[in-house]
């Protein structure tokens, strides 16, 4: 298997290739789109997760009549929660298949680093399943699904794979694969544990492409059968059953096994000769239980079956775990030991009156099992009566002996009537939010799906509103999260007080709520309902004796009107939240068109924004800072400018918060700090670069070994690097930002404050860092000459930067009447379009020449440029 060279884009982030070739599409081409969507239909109802559904939606939707979806239009920058569940894998030439990229919860149940792994390099039950669907997909054209087991810390579960065929720009076959273990799963390690004197197996079936089976995986084998076969567990487990025992007598064997997955019996024996050596034959009774696509096989060495009937009398009657026999012919009661008559509360000649039917209300279904009480391999759960009439919920293990030559069966039971109980609330918490006891999201998110069911079969309109609580942090940080916590509790009743019968209240997260308000299908109706909640929520709350008002902002969607679908509903809700929040605040907004348009330039734009960092649009540009005591030249600011190919230069407003949106501005504030520290070592020596941090790029030690890294590949002295920093860095986790701009100093970079006087607590930030250079923000220079409060606060800043010995830039410089009040104040250095705007790279040669002068020339200079 090659290695991939260049690797395929990244879906989840990546635009594309560098220079894409023209479109390829694989040779299967849909000719029938009716049956092709009848296909995915099928599908869609064979999965058990709703998350599928919307992945194979958005498949048909991008696909065409003769040709597969782009993939690069189909997930790029679309996939949300799913990413982490799906791989992209790539087929080159007859190379075996490899995994492109895969997501962590995808990794999670691969068990393996999927990153660039050939498919042959999975664990073998993966292999055969994923290759067989790939297959299918491939010469169908449609998605394909396939059922594999795996164990996964002792359980065995169902995983579904999904295997949506793509078309590409890169050379190849492109498929989108999707693993999620189902919820159902069996306890291997309870199996094994039932009786560990018998051999026991755990078997997977291996299955061809057309779906019969070729051989079976040992998931699980005890010692006892190990030492039967004349093997170890070590060496069989995880291992093709047909390579791991090849001696004479167990073709019979496989022979069985595979009668047993076509057979609708669940419950199947027989007997065989192995050879264990070639001196030693063993007879062994096999018997086979079905468990879907799972064999559980008991092996049994049929000599020993009259030894271990004269030790079973020992072991019944005095084992801790309550065991009846029973006739196999009527159930009738053959025999109970001490812990059973304890549990059930009988005496021993009354319990032998009664039989199994007695003891039995009802079996819990597979459906209620999954929501009471896990059920363990090979048992069933039931409801028993005990005397007094009390309901025992139990687990019934049984298994076929014979107590003087009559067919009995051994019962063992296990009460778990308590753990039931614990697990009833296991699954209300599961649904819930623990909090508020209001369903979370996962539950709103199945109302919503009703509410569009019923709006389909009747046309009951109904609205949908997400509420966000303004200022919740703040009570958060000044009052404690107690405080918070009673918040969101009062929220919540408030909003259930405003519930009619049929409306929906949940909280998704947070200070987030949601509500779905059934037969409110006008825009006059929904404003009412939004009125009074947004003045339910305005009363005064009363949080540990002290006053506080909490106000929400309300983003509302109409159904119909707005949302056609479910996604749209939540999506268009939020976007109206986003826009009230953003617009006043303590408000509710309706959706409109138009923020769908501008959401939607924001996710074209983040697009473009990936493609920029792979294709290295960025640029730098210089502004001067001019020194007052030298009158010459002390370096430059850098400033980051993106030229896009068709925008042209793009202001940094609109995509230095978009970068910190989407986890872009560390890697582009990385390549910042080492294309200037590059750049700065043509400069003469005293001159000084200083670059901006984002906060975002504080945390653990990244940006201190950025800093390393570009000093050292750049060979700048630390002391010529000056660090730019907000205030907003020490808004948060203050100590251990502070700690960082001391790893920083110790590098012997300067450290700058930006923007000061702007923020919350400016004094205290310069008591716990002694900053190099404070920067005076623009607003404060901007009116220095008609302001005498703006000039008031310069001279404090500039008289309390002296004093602890730091220096002082006066930002924004754009007069010369605003250069002579600097002066007067004693402002170390300055900076601002009086000098000259931000220039490229190319022109600051010329700057240098200019401005690297003697003091004396400095306001010449200065009015000549001006």
């Amino acid at each position: 298997m090659r290695t991939p060279n260049p690797p395929a884009p990244d879906i989840l982030t990546d635009g594309g290739p560098e220079k894409p070739a023209e479109p390829t599409r694989p040779s299967a081409v849909l000719a029938d789109a009716r049956t092709g969507d009848d296909a995915i239909e099928e599908l869609e109802q064979r999965t058990e997760f709703n998350d599928v559904g919307i992945l194979l939606h958005k498949w048909k939707a991008a696909r065409t009549l003769r040709s597969l979806p782009l993939y690069e239009d189909l997930v790029l920058g679309s996939l949300g929660k799913l990413a982490d569940e799906i791989a992209v894998i790539r087929c080159l030439d007859n190379d075996d298949p490899f995994i492109v990229r895969a997501g962590d919860t995808f990794e999670t149940v691969i068990q393996r680093d999927c990153h660039l792994t050939p498919l042959s390099s999975l664990p073998v039950n993966y292999q055969y399943t994923i290759s067989s669907a790939l297959d299918q997909a491939r010469s169908a054209g449609e998605p394909s699904l396939r059922l594999c087991q795996s164990t996964v810390e002792g359980m065995v579960s169902t995983v579904e794979l999904v295997v949506l065929p793509l078309s590409s720009q890169w050379e190849g076959e492109f498929f989108l694969l999707f693993a999620r273990a189902r919820s159902e799963q069996v306890d291997l390690a309870s199996l094994l544990i039932n009786s560990t004197r018998e051999g026991i197996l755990a078997l997977s079936v291996l299955e061809e492409a057309n779906g019969l089976p070729l051989d079976f995986m040992i998931l699980s084998i005890n010692d006892g059968a190990a030492k039967l076969l004349g093997s170890t567990v070590e060496k069989l487990r995880m291992s093709r059953l047909s390579k791991a025992l090849t001696r004479t007598g167990f073709r019979r064997s496989m022979h069985a096994l595979h009668r047993a997955m076509r057979s609708s019996e669940h419950h199947q024996s027989f007997t065989f000769e192995y050879d264990v050596t070639e001196d030693y034959t063993v007879s062994i009774k096999a018997g086979i239980s079905r468990a879907g696509e799972l064999l559980t096989v008991t092996l049994i060495d049929v000599g020993e079956l009259r030894a271990r009937e004269a030790l079973f009398r020992s072991m019944f009657d005095g084992n801790p775990v309550p065991m009846i026999v029973v006739a196999q012919e009527d159930a009738q009661t053959l025999r109970v030991n001490d812990a059973a008559l304890r549990l059930f509360g009988y005496g021993s000649e009354e319990f032998m009156r009664l039989g199994l039917h007695d003891l039995r209300l009802a079996e819990v279904s597979d459906g209620e099992v999954e929501e009471t009480a896990t059920l363990q391999a090979g048992g069933s759960c039931w409801i028993h009566k005990a005397a007094g009439g009390a309901m025992l919920n139990v687990v019934e293990y049984e298994r076929d002996i014979t107590v003087g030559d009559v067919p009995a069966t051994l019962i063992t039971i296990v009460d778990v009537t308590e753990r039931t109980r614990a697990e009833e609330q296991i699954t209300f918490l599961a649904h819930h939010d623990p909090l508020t006891r209001l369903p979370n999201r996962t539950v709103f998110t199945q109302a919503l799906e009703k509410a569009f069911a019923d709006f389909a079969r009747s046309e009951t309109a109904f609205s949908v509103l997400t509420i966000d609580l303004d200022g919740f942090k703040l009570i958060n940080d000044t009052q404690g999260h107690d405080a918070g916590d009673l918040v969101l509790t009062e929220v919540a009743s408030r909003l259930l007080a405003l519930a009619g019968a049929d409306d929906t209240v949940a909280r998704l997260g947070g200070d987030e709520f949601a509500m779905i308000l059934s037969g409110c299908g006008t825009r006059e109706d929904a404003s009412k309902r939004a009125d009074r909640i947004l003045s339910a929520l305005d009363r005064i709350h009363n949080i540990n004796g002290r006053d506080a008002k909490i106000e929400a902002s309300i983003g509302i969607a109409m159904v119909p009107g707005d949302a056609e679908e479910l996604e749209q509903s939540l999506k268009f809700s939020d976007l109206a939240l986003y826009r009230a929040k953003k617009d006043t605040g303590s408000a509710y907004r309706f959706f409109e068109t138009e923020m769908d348009r501008v959401e939607s330039e924001r996710r074209s734009l983040e697009v473009e924004l990936r493609r920029a960092v792979i294709e290295s649009e960025f640029e730098l540009h210089y502004q001067p800072i001019m020194s007052v005591k030298t009158g010459r030249l002390r370096g430059f600011e850098v400033l980051i400018r993106w030229r896009h190919p068709s925008r042209g230069l793009v202001p940094p407003g609109d995509f230095i918060p978009l970068a910190e949106e989407v986890g872009l501005i560390e890697q582009m504030g990385e390549w910042v700090l080492a294309e200037a520290c590059r750049q700065a070592m043509h400069w003469p020596e005293q001159l000084i670069v200083a670059v901006n941090v984002s906060a975002q790029q504080f945390g653990g030690d990244r940006l201190v070994g950025a800093v390393k890294r570009a000093l050292e590949e750049s060979g700048l002295a630390a002391e010529r690097l000056e660090i730019e920093i907000t205030e907003s860095v020490l808004l948060n986790d203050t100590q251990d930002n502070i700690e960082v701009l001391q790893q920083l100093r110790a590098l012997n970079a300067r450290i700058a404050l930006d923007d000061f006087g702007t923020g919350y607590s400016s004094m205290g930030y310069l008591a716990k860092f002694p900053f190099n250079r404070i920067k005076i923000d623009r607003s404060f220079v901007r009116d220095i000459g008609d302001n005498k409060s703006s000039q008031a606060v310069v001279r404090a800043i500039v008289s309390l930067g002296s004093s602890l010995g730091m220096d002082i830039t006066a930002e924004g410089v754009e007069n010369s009447e605003q250069l002579e009040v600097l002066i007067s104040e004693n402002c170390s250095d300055l900076q601002g379009y009086l000098f000259s705007p931000p220039i490229p790279q190319q022109d600051v040669n010329t700057v240098i020449d200019t401005f690297y002068a003697p003091a004396s020339q400095l306001r010449a200079d200065a009015e000549k440029v001006a």
